[in-house]
């Protein structure tokens, strides 16, 4: 976890932004450069480390481009690359530039490291291959290539780290339920298969524990008892693993 959060004074001064964008400010600083720049994270991060919904962080990041604050570099199948303006935004004007400030120039990428799974995985046995065609039935579709064999191999890595292939499975419903949400399903935003679970920080995004549907937290707001939510989720998780 990062000590410092790097973010524009001018920001902390403009009375036109909320507790929420000031939070999700904080949270993109805490993974910029010195200068501000190669924030890569996902959404969902965001929305862990702000405290805040995911509509909410969406929300953020428009005020927070709109106003000057932030720079946002949207990348087709990726995580967005994000940059915290700390020059060219005047305190008495917030979200504006200055006159005599020039424009800064964009932060260069760097290139982000991806955990892969290594091409030396032993043959797959039968019922992992098993397990791997029960989780392809179940990924969203895309559209571009969806390559079977890497997609098994990242799979079975996980499944010999001892990773519940239920796991591996709610992880790949609340990847859709995001889909669905955002009108994604089939298109080339999908991620492949073989990044999704090669990208170990990508997947645990998604997964999360659901009883009827409904998170722990959902469970509250709706007024049921969590004790009940939480004997459900464990009872589930004793039962015999399949996908």
């Amino acid at each position: 976890m990062p000590n410092l959060s790097i973010v524009p004074s001018a920001a902390v001064l403009d009375t036109a932004l909320d507790h929420a964008h000031l939070r999700v400010l904080c949270a993109i600083g805490m993974h910029t450069d010195a200068a501000g720049g190669n924030a890569w994270t996902s959404v969902a991060t965001l929305c862990t480390e702000a405290g805040v919904s995911e509509s909410t962080v969406h929300r953020a990041l428009s005020a927070l481009s709109e106003r000057g604050y932030i720079r946002i570099a949207r990348r087709t199948g990726k995580t967005n690359l994000y940059e915290v303006v700390l020059q060219g935004v005047s305190p008495a004007t917030p979200g504006g530039a200055t006159d005599d400030t020039p424009e800064v120039s964009p932060v260069t990428p760097k290139r982000p490291q991806r955990t892969t799974p290594s091409t030396k995985t032993a043959k797959a046995t039968p019922e992992e291959r098993q397990l791997v065609k029960e989780l392809w039935a179940l990924y969203p579709t895309r559209d571009g290539e969806q390559p079977y064999i890497p997609a098994e191999r990242a799979i079975v890595a996980l499944l010999r780290k001892d990773v519940d292939p239920r796991r591996l499975a709610n992880a790949i419903r609340g990847y859709r339920r995001f889909l669905e949400h955002e009108g994604w399903v089939g298109t080339r935003f999908v991620r492949t298969m073989a990044r999704f679970f090669g990208e170990e920080e990508h997947w645990l995004q998604y997964d999360v524990v659901r009883v009827y549907g409904r998170t722990r937290e959902e469970w509250v707001k709706s007024g049921q008892d969590i004790a009940e939510f939480d004997r459900l989720a464990a009872s589930a998780a004793q039962e015999p693993a399949h996908v």
